[in-house]
């Protein structure tokens, strides 16, 4: 029974497929047009079209062009701001990131707050 059933839903997602090939419309707008779900789409496209999916797996995993390095350097600024605060409210403020800044600025605020004394 269960056969018997799948064949003409089978059918009628290859027809289907075949109408969004030809069509102009983004998945969004054919599932809307012809009442079924996106997910729904997806999962047929994939069982119907496995060679699809496959195509883009390669196409991922393909080496990169001879003149390009494989990786590109990358540089993420740090806008990380260690502040310290004293007893005496002498505030220094330094890149999270550097810690020379920080043992200095710790020792020379450390300093400022002995001679206020």
């Amino acid at each position: 029974m269960g056969r018997n059933q799948q064949r003409p839903a089978e059918s009628l997602w290859r027809d289907r497929l075949a109408n969004y090939r030809q069509s102009n419309l983004t998945v969004a707008e054919f599932c809307r047009q012809e009442g079924v779900s996106d997910p729904s789409f997806y999962q047929w496209r994939k069982r119907l079209e496995p060679g699809r999916a496959r195509s883009k797996q390669i196409r991922k995993s393909s080496p990169p062009d001879a003149g390009q390095p494989p990786f590109l350097p990358v540089r993420i600024p740090s806008s990380a701001v260690a502040e310290i605060e004293f007893p005496n409210g002498v505030r220094i403020r330094v890149p999270a990131t550097n810690a020379e800044a920080l043992r200095v600025s710790i020792l020379a605020g450390n300093e400022v707050c002995r001679e206020a004394r």
